[in-house]
């Protein structure tokens, strides 16, 4: 490491330095610290169940030059949703947006929205968490 020849330069090289150091140790600790330490043992004991869909959107109703689409997944009995995650993938960009998403206790919904319902939709994957009812 070069040093600067002013001692200004040097207390301010060196004070850097230590900063560096101890974020890095600290960012090491912090991160091992606040991760789980068996993710599988932790959601097997917490029953959690998931159900993953695929479905190809298809506008249900339109208004306009837009369509929509409302796609929701129901909790079996017994089971409460916990949360759900959607995503679309393939198909052109701008084809399909995904407007709101809603957890309740008993589904989980998406919203679509088909902006003037311009070219191939793709695929809207979803998943949701369901864990056992109280």
């Amino acid at each position: 490491m070069h040093l600067p020849r002013t001692p200004r330069g040097r207390v301010a090289a060196v004070a850097v330095g230590a900063v560096a150091l101890a974020s890095i140790a600290g960012g090491a600790v912090a991160a091992t610290s606040s991760l789980p330490t068996n993710p599988p043992t932790d959601a097997s004991l917490a029953k959690l169940t998931v159900i993953t869909k695929t479905i190809t959107p298809a506008p249900t109703s339109t208004k306009g030059f837009d369509g929509f689409q409302t796609y929701v997944v129901k909790a079996p009995a017994g089971k409460t949703v916990l949360q759900g995650f959607a995503t679309l993938s393939g198909g052109l960009t701008g084809s399909v947006v995904i407007t709101s998403t809603q957890t309740t206790v008993r589904q989980y919904t998406v919203k679509l929205k088909f902006p003037g319902e311009q070219g191939k939709a793709g695929k809207l994957y979803v998943r949701v968490q369901l864990v056992p009812a109280d």
